[in-house]
């Protein structure tokens, strides 16, 4: 049976990002993950999914095919994985910037898995984490439903990457509330 700690909704949308699928797809996929559902519970989620404006529903007979809208309201990794993409160009970088971010806001090393969450797939430049810092942080995510492998070593960023920070968090903050209108675009100098 599902555990309601776990983001069900994550979940979905990470099965429907890579492609449409059918409501058999998306239950095979879960189960691949251990999350065991009924078909009659995951049809009425991802029918109310779809009536959010979330996911988009095609009926191509004999089946219902789901597919990630255009349109939906991305999560917080996402527009993190944004915010991060205009600020750096190498994916080291982009990979290093996304954990500093995570970790000054979440005060706690950050895993890759994290760090994968947000898009990027390059190498994060900082010092593992100690065991007792790693075990702080798996207690944290595992509390919250999170399932860590053992093999995925949290990342401290050393290097001071503030002003990149603030950056970030004003990109989301204005991404995420529909603020464009009111950001100045140009900066008149005086010569």
């Amino acid at each position: 049976m599902f555990s309601p700690k776990k983001d069900m909704r994550e979940l979905v949308l990470e099965v429907l990002r890579k492609d449409s699928t059918s409501i058999s797809g998306v239950s095979r996929e879960l189960s691949s993950r251990g999350v065991k559902l009924h078909r009659l519970e995951l049809t009425g989620y991802l029918k109310a999914l779809a009536d959010l404006g979330i996911l988009k529903e095609k009926d191509i007979k004999p089946a219902k095919v789901f597919s990630v809208s255009s349109t939906h309201e991305k999560s917080f990794h996402e527009l993190m994985g944004e915010a991060c993409n205009a600020f750096a160009a190498h994916p080291d970088d982009k990979a290093t910037l996304a954990a500093y971010c995570l970790q000054t806001l979440f005060r706690r090393p950050v895993f890759d898995m994290e760090v994968r969450r947000c898009g990027f797939d390059g190498v994060v430049r900082g010092r593992n984490a100690t065991t007792e810092e790693r075990s702080e942080a798996k207690s944290n995510l595992v509390r919250q439903g999170y399932k860590v492998p053992n093999s995925d070593v949290p990342t401290i960023v050393e290097e001071d990457m503030g002003e990149q920070y603030i950056r970030v968090l004003s990109h989301i903050i204005v991404e995420r509330f529909m603020l464009g209108q009111h950001v100045k675009e140009t900066t008149q100098t005086r010569l």
